[in-house]
């Protein structure tokens, strides 16, 4: 029984030495994806404000239906940044007539909005995961080497421990700073692409039924 045991530690311990290695690289790439991703956040702000009036401009038109006319929709849509949601208000614009087409494009962007927002989610919790993993995995060695009084083995040990532990949670925090931010924007593009959607498939059914009576007179 104890040989059992001893074999079996033996064989996690090989296992587990040899997952230090991809735990580093795994933290290298999350956060080189981390700062990378915040870079582009912080372009996409920056694109936000600049055509901040524009997107007032065009909540303002929807907001007078009297007046709100495909035409000027597309308008304000063309210069809303916003990525997908000015692909989604120009899509609309070009096929307001198609109430499925409608639908879909609302549920599309939602979806790809939704998409963006997982993949840096996940990095919020995988980041502090690997970061606990390379902190355990170095403490085997060190315990062995604390054994046989190497204390320059230790201390290399511990200095990965820590610094892994440092990483995964940086990760965190960048990632979440990152999903926090783009919720708030994701969330009012949605509200703003399903105002417009609504509007511009009221005022196809309003010119529709205008066109209809003009018939029957």
């Amino acid at each position: 029984m104890t040989d059992t045991i001893t074999h079996l530690s033996h064989i996690f311990f090989l296992i587990s030495n040899a997952l230090l290695v991809p735990v580093m690289l795994g933290l290298l790439y999350g956060l080189v994806l981390a700062l990378l991703r915040f870079g582009r956040m912080l372009r996409e702000g920056t694109e936000r404000l600049a055509f901040r009036h524009e997107r007032a401009e065009l909540v303002a038109r929807l907001n007078a239906p009297e007046s709100v006319s495909v035409s000027s929709v597309a308008v304000s849509a063309v210069s809303t940044n916003g990525g997908m949601l000015a692909e989604a208000l120009n899509l609309l614009q070009s096929r307001h007539t198609d109430s499925l087409l409608v639908s879909k494009t609302v549920a599309d962007a939602e979806t790809f909005w939704q998409d963006t927002l997982e993949k840096t989610q996940l990095w919020i919790r995988i980041g502090p995961a690997i970061g606990l993993m390379g902190t355990l995995i170095p403490l085997g060695p060190g315990l062995v080497a604390l054994a046989d009084g190497d204390l320059q083995t230790l201390s290399t040990c511990m200095i990965i421990a820590f610094t892994t532990t440092v990483v995964g949670i940086l990760i965190s925090l960048i990632c979440g700073a990152i999903h926090s931010t783009r919720k708030r924007w994701y969330r009012a593009d949605s509200i703003l692409l399903t105002y417009a959607a609504e509007r511009l498939m009221e005022q196809t059914n309003k010119e529709g039924g205008e066109g209809r009576g003009e018939a029957e007179c």
